[in-house]
């Protein structure tokens, strides 16, 4: 991989991209921006404390006004600055402008901290069973099928497709949550808000 950031640093953005973060490239060099709703306002300074040496400003808040509701939302977000070493990022992530999970993502989504931050961002446990479902809407059928195949092959966790309405979802079973939680935890109490994500083994 690229240069210029930490092992960390390369986890964390990892998995931030597989869920809700976003890479903005206008010129020559990439930036990473990170926005969440405010009730996951420690989460986002979480990640904050991770990059602080490449952020180009502390987490402010954002209010806008929903249209729909009438009613104003709260959110935290910060951005890196734009840098030559999160170039590889957008190389591997981005195609014509759209988000991708590329073949090649079995090679480096490997570490706990990428699969934490995937949860956090991305992941939520049902409330009929003690389960976790991945929000993978944005990705194609067989992008889900990548994503599984390092689920498997990397985390050593079965996972299973589940079709809703027109998109498809990773779904990882109760038989599985022992494991999964064990991989995860660690960094998932870091932060309390999202402590709500972990599965109960």
């Amino acid at each position: 991989m690229e240069s210029g950031l930490t092992v960390i640093q390369k986890f964390l953005i990892l998995g931030t991209l597989l869920g809700d973060g976003s890479l903005e490239k206008r010129w020559a060099n990439s930036r990473l921006r990170v926005d969440h709703y405010s009730v996951s306002k420690d989460f986002v300074f979480w990640k904050y404390n991770i990059l602080k040496n490449i952020a180009s400003n502390e987490p402010k808040i954002i209010r806008e006004l929903d249209k729909r509701s009438g009613k104003t939302c709260e959110r935290w977000a910060f951005a890196t600055r734009a840098l030559p070493g999160l170039n590889f990022y957008y190389d591997f992530f981005y195609k014509d402008g759209q988000k991708i999970i590329p073949k090649e993502i079995v090679k480096h989504f490997k570490h706990p901290l990428s699969l934490a931050v995937w949860l956090m961002d991305d992941g939520y446990k049902r409330n009929d069973c003690n389960a976790i479902r991945f929000s993978t809407d944005l990705f194609s059928f067989e992008e889900n099928k990548i994503l599984q195949k390092c689920l498997l092959r990397n985390f050593k966790i079965n996972s299973k497709l589940h079709k809703k309405g027109k998109v498809w979802n990773i779904y990882i079973p109760q038989p599985e949550m022992r494991k999964f939680n064990a991989i995860v935890s660690p960094y998932v109490f870091q932060v309390k808000s999202m402590m709500y994500k972990l599965p109960h083994p």
